[in-house]
């Protein structure tokens, strides 16, 4: 028997095209999946973590630091201090890049 609304059969269809997956209605919702997957963290969907984004925090860690310490090196230079705004320029970077990093993760 032909379909009256001019579309093909699911049944007819060699190729495969319109055939329903007999596993798509079995445990679809949330609670399933939470239960299939009890390692997995909440994540949104299709949002992976890439290695990128590890080299990133590194790098803006890195940068934080070398940045503000070179700048208390240079204030220390500048007023004859020794060792005094070298460490607090390198805290200083410190504090600076971990709020950056984990503004970046949070908002993503």
């Amino acid at each position: 028997m032909t379909p009256t609304n001019g579309s093909r059969d699911a049944e007819s269809d060699d190729e495969g095209r319109g055939r329903r997956d007999p596993d798509a209605w079995r445990g679809g919702g949330p609670a399933d999946a939470a239960r299939r997957q009890p390692n997995q963290p909440n994540r949104q969907p299709g949002r992976e973590r890439t290695p990128g984004e590890a080299w990133n925090a590194v790098g803006t860690l890195g940068a934080g630091i070398a940045f503000w310490g070179l700048v208390g090196w240079g204030i220390d230079r500048l007023t004859g201090l020794h060792h005094v705004f070298l460490p607090i320029g390198i805290i200083l970077g410190l504090a600076a890049a971990l709020y950056l990093v984990i503004y970046q993760a949070l908002r993503n």
